[in-house]
Parts: structure tokens; C-alpha cells; sequence
């Protein structure tokens, strides 16, 4: 299908995405402290759903089940590595941990590429003149971290195969952070910098576990490195996208979703 994305409304499946995810921490981890940002964020979602609707685009709720269960299955893996500590789990048992959620998301992936052949876009497409009114877009913490997940995907992924789809994914949140600045909102080059620099080392533990080297490098160093993510993830990049959402006084933010002891 053609659509033109013009009033920047966050990708069809990323918002599918996203509303299983919310769902499921409201189902999981909600408690009276993210209560609020947790409302807000599941209106949102529903939102942009809602707003596809209206614009005629097809949207099976089969997808949106499917992807919840996909997510889900995820969650539960996560969990078990968030607990890891307090049930003492070895490196090696948080290695093979870590392998089990690499799969899954693999699995993942394959269903949002079979639901991305059915729409026939990747909603990246905006035509040449952005629409004065944007409410759907994604909010400035998540799309800075997008932003510089894909700058980091261009730089090192020179090569790849989807490198057009990377670029088209860029300019689009490019768009996405200039439409905040014409809301007038201050974008801090602080906040991409910190964002970009959390990504990287989340990047750097992450691809021995990505690129299936567990044989090369052993359970053992998989879970460690993958407790190490863990950390980064906790300590590096939730605050930064969480800095960012408080600034601007965004209706709602990354909500930790700690280990159980912690909860």
C-alpha cells in the first residue's frame, strides 16, 4: 500500500509493539509509583492505533495478539535474567538465558517482517510537507533513542543490505526531532550525545549474543557479558531517555521494570 506519513505518526508495527509491551507491564509490574505514566502510555498507543484505523490502513488484531504472546515469551526470559542474582544463577545458566531470549527475539522479528510484507510500507515515508498538526509522533525520549540507534547502525553497518531502510529510518526521526524544536521544545545536543554514548557500550555487549558466537566465546562469557547489559541498560540508557522525558515534562516516561526483591 502507499501512505504517506505526514503528520509523523509513530511506524504501525513500532506502536503495536510498544502497546503489547505497556500491556503486559501493566499486567506485570504496575504499582502506584508508575501507575500514571503507565495510563498515559497505553491511551497513547491506543491512539495511534486508532488514528491508522481512521486513516483506512489495515490492522489485524490478530497481530497485535500475536505480537503480545511473542512479547510475553520474551518477558518471561527477562524476568529469569533480572532475578538472576537473587536466585544465584550461575554465569553459564545466565549464558544459555541469553541464547533462549536471542531466539525468541529472532522469532519476533520473523513475525513483524511477515506483518510488514502484508502492509507493503514501512510508514518512514512522509512526503515533502510535514502536516502543521503531529500528535501522533513518538515521544522525544523514545525517538532520540531511536535516532541514535539507527546513526549507529549506519555507521557500522556499512554494507548491510538494509542500509536504505536505515537511512530512510533516520531521516524520518530526524523529522521527528525537528517537529519537537518547531513545538518548541529545546533539544539538547547533551541529550543525543549521553543517548548515542548508552547505545554504543549497549551495542558493543550485545553482539557476541546477537551473532549467535556462544560457541566462540562460551556460556560463561555470554552471561557475564549479558549481566553486564543488564547494568548499562539499568544504569546508562533508561536514565538518559528517562532525563530527557522529565525535562520536557513528557506525560510519561521509561518505567524500570526491576527484579522481583527490588519491586
Amino acid at each position: 500500500m502507499k501512505y504517506l506519513n505526514s503528520d509523523l505518526k509513530v511506524p504501525l508495527l513500532d506502536a503495536i509493539d510498544k502497546l503489547t509491551i505497556i500491556e503486559l507491564k501493566h499486567e506485570r509490574a504496575e504499582n502506584e509509583e508508575n501507575r500514571k505514566s503507565i495510563e498515559n502510555e497505553t491511551a497513547f498507543w491506543k491512539s495511534v492505533l486508532d488514528a491508522y484505523r481512521k486513516d483506512g490502513v489495515p490492522l489485524n488484531n490478530e497481530w497485535i495478539t500475536s505480537m503480545k504472546e511473542a512479547n510475553g515469551r520474551l518477558w518471561d526470559v527477562e524476568e529469569a535474567i533480572r532475578n538472576a542474582k537473587k536466585n544465584k544463577l550461575s554465569n553459564e545458566e545466565v549464558g544459555k538465558l541469553a541464547v533462549q531470549l536471542r531466539d525468541l527475539n529472532d522469532e519476533r522479528v520473523a513475525k513483524r517482517a511477515k506483518m510488514a510484507e502484508a502492509l507493503g510500507t514501512d510508514f518512514f515515508d512522509t512526503g515533502e510537507q510535514i502536516a502543521a498538526e503531529t500528535p501522533y509522533k513518538l515521544p522525544l525520549h523514545e525517538t532520540i533513542d531511536r535516532l541514535t540507534i539507527t546513526a549507529l547502525k549506519l555507521e557500522r553497518l556499512k554494507g548491510n543490505k538494509n542500509y536504505p531502510s536505515f537511512e530512510r529510518e533516520y531521516a524520518f526521526y530526524s523529522k521527528v526531532v525537528d517537529a519537537f524544536r518547531k513545538d518548541g521544545v529545546e533539544v539538547k545536543d547533551k541529550w543525543i550525545a549521553d543517548m548515542k554514548a548508552a547505545n554504543g557500550r549497549v551495542w558493543d555487549r550485545e553482539s557476541a549474543i546477537r551473532q549467535g558466537r556462544e560457541q566462540e566465546f562460551g556460556l560463561e562469557e555470554m552471561g557475564r557479558r549479558t549481566l553486564e547489559l543488564r547494568d548499562i541498560q539499568m544504569q546508562e540508557r533508561i536514565p538518559a531517555k528517562n532525563k530527557v522525558a522529565f525535562a520536557i515534562g513528557a506525560p510519561f516516561y521509561e518505567v524500570k521494570t526491576k527484579a522481583n526483591h527490588e519491586q
